[in-house]
């Protein structure tokens, strides 16, 4: 094993950083934009060049945001990975009554969890389910499709999926590039790589596996040269 290997575990391959960063450069681009939309008025901003240029950044980000998910769901093979957000168990709760000591006083025993924690869970649920209602919405704001009635309903959901995603999207910066326990999460959706000591206190179950995968590996490879 080389002393990268000894220090940090593979977590994340190109194609899931790509897609992590591609969705997020199109949600920041739509959420400024939108939400300049949102202050200053869509009539106001029709009639002016800002305005024009603002609009075709927000629908741009819009594109990249829903764009990017679909190519992940069609060429990945890890396609229906986002259904984990889905599946709980008695340690998600666990977690959710330990969460609050640990993130804001510091300390406290968190349950063993898998690769995402019931944070990271709660952040890809909310994404999974607000992220469609926005990029639905949008569209049919866009093309101006149905009734006017349909459409008033439909920048209700527009403007609340937003507002929601914009929340968790916060807390989500604030605990990576912020928190002084979490930051060190950054490192593995740049680098694909997380320290192995983190991996072990936050993701227990995940880490196991890695490990035990790791030490059946080599085997593997002897066994095959000598057969």
């Amino acid at each position: 094993m080389s002393k990268k290997q000894k220090t940090l575990v593979k977590r994340y391959n190109r194609v899931d950083m790509v897609l992590h960063w591609t969705v997020a450069i199109g949600f920041i681009l739509a959420l400024l934009t939108g939400y300049a939309v949102f202050f200053e008025g869509s009539s106001k901003l029709l009639v002016t060049e800002a305005g024009y240029v603002i609009r075709l950044i927000h629908r741009i980000g819009g594109v990249i945001f829903i764009i990017a998910p679909i190519l992940y769901f069609i060429f990945s093979k890890k396609r229906f990975g986002f259904l984990k957000a889905f599946k709980w168990n008695k340690s998600d709760f666990g977690w959710l009554l330990a969460a609050p000591k640990h993130y804001f006083v510091g300390g406290g025993d968190m349950p063993p969890q898998e690769k995402y924690n019931t944070g990271q869970k709660m952040f890809y649920l909310f994404a999974v389910v607000f992220g469609f209602l926005l990029a639905v919405s949008g569209l049919i704001l866009w093309f101006n499709l149905f009734s006017p009635t349909v459409g008033l309903i439909m920048l209700f959901l527009h403007d609340l999926s937003a507002v929601m995603l914009t929340l968790f999207f916060f807390v989500h910066v604030y605990l990576v590039a912020f928190h002084p326990n979490e930051r060190t999460s950054f490192n593995a959706m740049t680098t694909g790589y997380m320290d192995r000591e983190y991996a072990k206190d936050h993701h227990e179950l995940w880490y196991n596996d890695v490990t035990e995968h790791e030490e059946k590996e080599p085997e593997e490879k002897v066994t095959h040269k000598i057969s």
